[in-house]
């Protein structure tokens, strides 16, 4: 026990791991093989080898929150080391990684499908991410396959699988229905939350409402 606990003190819980989407639609992973980091494909039935664990909940406010320390940690433990960042809010929902080296750099994505970089001396608009707890990267799996959620209008219309339309960083396509993901991360949340057979209303904006059940 910590020396400046108490028996009567409440025990908090870590903040729950991230895994982080870019603003091209792919996941921050682990290349296994070459032991680096990559960018990888979305993919609705794996999880990425790469997630970020906070030391304290990320701040729901602008840029001026103070920064929050976190590590990466991967799923298959190889030997080379990730620095420790810090998790900066850029705008709601979405942050920026600047690495606690000295001297301190930014994580960044190249221009290549696959590439990451920890030594970027600035950020760019794309170098920024979408936080996603578990809940939320299932929630937009079901968004995507249509073997884990039917997704249908109010008069019973089926909605096929959404897509991430290009050069549109964070933003989904869903039916006739383009939005940001950082707007509807709770609704994503939630729809990850569903137990089989259950469903949820989705509301994007006055004319656009759809059903989504949860399959299996």
């Amino acid at each position: 026990m910590n020396i400046h606990q108490t028996d009567h003190e409440p025990h908090s819980s870590p903040p729950p791991p991230l895994w982080l989407l870019d603003t091209t639609g792919q996941m921050l992973g682990h290349d296994t093989l070459n032991d680096k980091v990559i960018r990888q494909l979305f993919d609705t039935r794996t999880m990425p080898g790469l997630s970020l664990h906070l030391e304290a909940p990320l701040p729901q406010k602008d840029q001026d929150t103070p920064a929050v320390r976190a590590h990466f940690r991967k799923q298959v433990s190889l030997p080379f080391p990730l620095p420790e960042v810090d998790v900066i809010p850029i705008m709601p929902n979405i942050i920026a990684l600047r690495c606690t080296e000295d001297p301190p750099s930014w994580l960044s994505i190249g221009p290549e499908m696959r590439e990451v970089h920890f030594n970027a001396p600035i950020i760019t608009a794309g170098d920024v991410f979408l936080p996603l707890t578990a809940e939320a990267l299932f929630g937009l799996a079901m968004m995507f396959d249509r073997g884990l959620a039917s997704i249908q209008t109010h008069d019973g219309q089926v909605i096929g699988p959404a897509f991430f339309p290009p050069d549109s960083p964070h933003q989904l396509t869903l039916g006739n229905v383009t939005f940001h993901l950082a707007e509807q991360l709770d609704m994503l949340t939630q729809l990850g939350q569903l137990l089989p057979e259950q469903e949820l209303s989705l509301s994007f904006g006055q004319n656009h409402h759809f059903t989504a059940r949860r399959i299996g």
